[in-house]
């Protein structure tokens, strides 16, 4: 089964809600409260997008995360790959090939051709576009 982590599920779901409370600086707790989601989880999440420069962070009592950039220059790629690393169906997708018939292997073409699709699709659907959609 081909399928995107449930921490990077969590944080399309956390870019969303911070794309919609633009004129906030919702905190972690706030977060974890509106969408659900176990405060330890969102913290881990929300650091991984800010260390990806997705998110804007502010210390302090009136502080909190915002989106880093407009909301039509952040794709599902950027979200995903902030979470899971580089977008890899398969061993000989990623850089780092660790498999031992990568030298022999007749699938290695279409899975990169697969996989591109997949990294395509996701690059071309944005968080503004994810915002319009309503949820």
């Amino acid at each position: 089964m081909l399928k995107i982590s449930k921490l990077a599920d969590y944080a399309c779901s956390i870019m969303r809600y911070l794309a919609t409370h633009q004129d906030v600086a919702p905190s972690a707790v706030q977060v974890a409260k509106d969408i659900r989601i176990a405060l330890p989880t969102v913290r881990k999440i929300l650091k991984k997008l800010h260390t990806a420069q997705l998110l804007l962070s502010t210390r302090g009592k009136e502080g909190g995360y915002q989106v880093a950039r407009a909301l039509d220059k952040i794709s599902l790629a950027d979200i995903v790959e902030a979470i899971d690393g580089k977008i890899a169906l398969t061993s000989c997708c990623a850089k780092e090939i660790s498999c031992n018939r990568h030298d022999v292997c007749t699938m290695k073409p279409e899975w990169q051709s697969i996989n591109q699709i997949i990294f395509n699709t996701l690059s071309q659907l944005n968080l503004q576009q994810l915002v319009g959609r309503g949820g």
